[in-house]
């Protein structure tokens, strides 16, 4: 069971959250007025009861498909929250037999690295969409299709399962195609609550001692859970109203799929109406903000006491409990914040842009790419008043990469301070894409971007449309961000360098 420490607290706010707990957990309404129903959105809420009948119809199509398919690698396949939970349990568990590889990328050169990693004829594709319509998960399944029917594999269908909600566009093609299985997934649960669904139950029956019984104890301690959401809310209602929104987080390396996790629930959830809590991953400096320290039990520990500063003691066996905890801190922050935590109205801006791109142009190398002009420097002073850079990569990530992009974000922080948010594309359009263009408006954003690796996929068999459609995402986020009025700027980088930053970095000049 994690631990979470909070040295000073104010017990009027904490009695003020402990009553809106109790409001939730009986699915009453909390929230401003919304065209979406509260009720259709709160099916996670029993979370101990949905996983066990989650295991029951995830532990009986994980035994079908064993027994009949017998797959060497089973691959992943969607966006968001139908896919991050997934993620967060492959990396905090114990070695599987299978080879389990998780896709939630357009980017030619990272499908190409999971076509590189299977057999494809002994692989199992699991594409998860909570609304059957998602583009990268249609792109992919698109994709695998072509790449197993070029092998002689007509009836592909009986390599692929699906997961999502009934009734849809999805279910329907995978009935015409004769999936081997569908799973349907309830509709009165979002993709970034939907842990506790076969979104995330289902991947781990492919993964060691994640659901047994004695490491995953479902009948959870109510008062502790309450005491856990009540200061994890308060630390999160400090940040919105006396520190504009910023939060920094230090999470190990070890559970860093944990840290997007996050990200994506508090910025999704928070980022609209020119609100938002804005996650800071691992900042190198004091940024002056509420802090939560995360541990892990291989890490060294974390301390403190300081009043705006939570601990976690993580404990990967209740990893579902702590994953509660932090959906139901969200969805009561954003009562006190007067906005409604289960939509992303500004997702759609982008969508739209890239399927109008893709309409237009037949042809995605012949786009002429607009990169920016000014230098690094030029553009830190044009956004001197602007409080959050985003970094937008459109890059396939990689070590090399990651450690680049660290360097850089540790220069932009202790020369002038910036608070940086990083996330590759396409990923971060469906996390910190929604808080980008619905959040505060104070922000800056810089595209990276690789043409000529990308262009070279447009030439290799089954990559162009992925090709295309990954160029078309950039640049449609790219309007997207323009339209709102937001600085935003894209550089051209040599993602195969050993430090693809290192010309940026080395152009920054301290104030």
């Amino acid at each position: 069971m994690s631990d979470y420490s909070l040295q000073h607290n104010d017990p009027i706010l904490l009695n003020d959250i402990e009553k809106d707990l109790f409001r939730l957990h009986g699915s009453k309404n909390i929230w401003i007025e919304h065209s979406l129903s509260y009720q259709e959105r709160l099916g996670w809420v029993e979370t101990p009861t949905l996983i066990e009948e989650s295991i029951k119809l995830c532990k009986n199509a994980f035994d079908r498909a064993v027994s009949h398919l017998n797959p060497s690698s089973v691959v992943f396949i969607g966006m968001g929250g139908s896919i991050q939970t997934g993620k967060v349990l492959n990396q905090i568990s114990l070695k599987s037999k299978y080879q389990l590889i998780f896709l939630d990328s357009t980017n030619p050169k990272d499908v190409s690295s999971v076509r590189e990693k299977i057999d494809i004829l002994k692989t199992l594709f699991v594409f998860m969409s909570k609304s059957g319509t998602t583009l990268e998960t249609n792109k992919l399944m698109n994709f695998f299709t072509k790449e197993l029917t070029q092998k002689g594999k007509f009836d592909f269908g009986d390599r692929f399962i699906v997961l999502t909600d009934a009734k849809n566009s999805l279910e329907k093609f995978a009935l015409k195609n004769n999936f081997f299985q569908i799973i349907n997934t309830p509709k009165n649960i979002g993709g970034r609550f939907s842990s506790a669904t076969a979104f995330g139950i289902f991947p781990a029956t492919f993964m060691n001692e994640i659901l047994t019984s004695f490491k995953n104890n479902y009948l959870w301690d109510s008062n502790q859970v309450i005491k856990k959401c009540s200061l994890l809310t308060s630390i999160l209602i400090d940040s919105y109203e006396n520190h504009n929104g910023i939060l920094n987080l230090k999470i190990p390396e070890e559970i860093s799929q944990m840290g997007i996790w996050l990200e994506q629930i508090i910025a999704e959830s928070t980022g609209k109406d020119g609100k938002g809590i804005t996650p800071i991953i691992n900042n190198y400096i004091d940024i002056g903000c509420p802090k939560i320290l995360i541990n892990s039990k291989d890490q060294k520990k974390y301390t403190s006491t300081r009043a705006d500063e939570l601990v976690i003691s993580f404990d990967k066996n209740t990893i579902f409990e702590d994953m509660f905890i932090w959906q139901a801190s969200i969805s009561i922050l954003c009562k006190h914040m007067s906005i409604f935590p289960f939509d992303e109205p500004d997702v759609e801006r982008s969508k739209l842009n890239t399927k109008n791109i893709l309409k237009k142009y037949k042809d995605m190398r012949k786009v002429t790419i607009p990169y920016s002009r000014s230098d690094i420097n030029n553009m830190i002073n044009e956004n001197e008043t602007n409080r959050i850079l985003y970094i937008n990569l459109y890059i396939n990530e990689t070590k090399n990469i990651n450690t680049s992009l660290n360097k850089l974000k540790e220069k932009l922080s202790s020369y002038h301070g910036i608070k940086v948010v990083a996330g590759f594309g396409p990923r971060y359009l469906h996390s910190v894409g929604q808080l980008q263009k619905g959040g505060p408006k104070d922000v800056w954003s810089i595209f990276f971007y690789d043409e000529n690796l990308i262009n070279s996929y447009s030439e290799k068999n089954n990559y162009k449309d992925l090709s295309d459609t990954f160029k078309a995402q950039m640049l449609g986020d790219l309007d997207a961000l323009k339209d709102l009025e937001i600085n935003t700027y894209l550089v051209n980088i040599d993602s195969n360098n050993k430090d693809p930053f290192k010309n940026v970095i080395n152009k920054i000049k301290e104030e």
